[in-house]
């Protein structure tokens, strides 16, 4: 099994999908984070308007089963703009 790999303050943003319909959750460009679809609970997507910017730890999920994605931790650490 391979080592789990973290990235720490990793500022994400809230768009809407048109393909699956849904708020989803994306890192912003310009990190050393892969730009994937990061995995939240609903509770917080439903809670933050579209386009908020807010920063999270991460992890890097590659089970080989599916395509890779990220998972943020429970936490959001702070919210830092509404667009």
């Amino acid at each position: 099994m391979a080592d789990s790999i973290y990235f720490k303050d990793i500022f994400l943003s809230t768009i809407y999908d048109a393909k699956s319909k849904r708020i989803r959750v994306r890192p912003k460009e310009g990190q050393k984070v892969p730009v994937l679809w990061v995995s939240c609970s609903r509770k917080q997507r439903s809670q933050m308007q579209l386009g908020t910017v807010f920063r999270t730890d991460v992890k890097l999920i590659n089970t080989g089963k599916r395509k890779p994605y990220l998972a943020a931790t429970k936490k959001i650490i702070g919210q830092l703009s509404l667009f």
